[in-house]
């Protein structure tokens, strides 16, 4: 890279036609290229950028303070519950593979993460608020930012986090869906077969009492069950929580409340009136005003929000979303029934006559 587009590269280096495009961390290397040459010359004369950390990747953060590790154990130990409670292993192939070598060594482990981020020393340049990302978008503001640019960014279906680790497990973003889904269904049947038999002891208790000791086992092992599935259940809100998607906003609503007529007086009227007593049957119903705080995800590719992959200060005619793909699959999706990501480029290079990218 240097070589090439160094100052002592070649010629077709600083052609004012030339279109850089970058995935990812690509993205971010053909935005900082001229900065990094230092040379009043300019590498590129416009530049596409596909689902990059513009402004940083939050998972970056989640990995330095230890997000991402805490989750992970936490993940292998509700997982590890149900089993290690029924005292035996599990016979499945599709559990015992999902537990130990998918959900806790890939799904939310430092090391699949790590190999899609980067080295650790990457990490801390990609963080949210690092001075790397912050040069970057400086760079461009001020000496540049006139220049041609148009930014893709993908929104995965969900579930966001199966679907994208799927695609890098399996190159499907489907496969790991199905195992999860195969897998919920072994917890929740563990947690209604001992629960069953936990009521069942409890009613047969009143004719065996031993059957009252062996119903307190059986739900305890179903809670453990419990815990395995409620996990899977929220495992896409905790995983929203590490690539921070998830956003606290405030929400209004009416309610209709019962407004006594007997209130106390007021302070001025307390040495004056005495105070009377409630009467519940006189008041009205009015309506009032209460605020609550409702949880929202922001679109993702199921690694990075919408809110860093897409470029702030250009057009909304250069923002380009490419619909259900994740951060992996957005790379080549000519496997599917339609191939979002090259319609989205036909579409880019065949924009009106004159315009910088168009190239029919």
């Amino acid at each position: 890279m240097n070589t090439y587009y160094g100052t002592t590269g070649a010629d077709q280096a600083h052609n004012s036609r030339n279109l850089g495009i970058g995935h990812s961390m690509g993205g971010l290397m053909i935005r900082d290229v001229d900065r990094l040459n230092g040379s009043g010359d300019k590498n590129f004369g416009g530049y596409i950028t596909v689902t990059t950390p513009n402004y940083g990747a939050p998972i970056s953060n989640s990995l330095i303070d230890g997000s991402v590790e805490s989750a992970a154990e936490n993940a292998c130990n509700k997982l590890a519950d149900g089993p290690l409670a029924q005292l035996f292993s599990l016979p499945w192939g599709i559990v015992s593979n999902l537990a130990t070598n998918v959900l806790c060594d890939k799904f939310i482990d430092n090391d699949l993460v790590q190999n899609l981020q980067g080295t650790p020393v990457t990490n801390a340049d990609l963080r949210v608020g690092s001075p790397t990302i912050n040069a970057i978008n400086n760079y461009t503001n001020n000496n540049n930012p006139n220049i041609p640019r148009i930014s893709i960014w993908a929104e995965e279906n969900s579930p966001v986090h199966w679907r994208m680790f799927s695609s890098a497990v399996y190159n499907n973003d489907m496969t790991l869906v199905n195992k999860v889904n195969s897998a919920r269904g072994i917890y929740q049947g563990f947690n209604t077969y001992n629960t069953a038999l936990g009521i069942a002891c409890a009613v047969g208790g009143f004719w065996n009492p031993f059957c009252w000791g062996a119903s307190g086992l059986y739900f305890y092992r179903a809670s453990q069950w419990r815990k395995g599935r409620n996990w899977i259940d929220d495992s896409e809100n905790i995983w929203s929580s590490l690539i921070k998607t998830t956003r606290r906003e405030p929400q209004t609503y009416w309610v209709n409340v019962w407004v006594p007529c007997a209130y106390p007086p007021g302070i001025e009227l307390d040495d004056v009136l005495p105070r009377l007593a409630p009467d519940p049957d006189c008041g009205e119903w009015v309506w009032k005003q209460r605020t609550r705080y409702i949880s929202v995800n922001y679109p993702s590719d199921g690694l990075l929000p919408q809110y860093t992959q897409e470029l702030q200060g250009i057009p909304w005619g250069n923002r380009y979303k490419v619909n259900g793909a994740n951060h992996l699959e957005v790379r080549n999706m000519s496997a599917g029934s339609v191939d979002e990501t090259k319609d989205v480029f036909d579409d880019i290079f065949d924009r009106i006559p004159g315009d910088f990218f168009r190239t029919n």
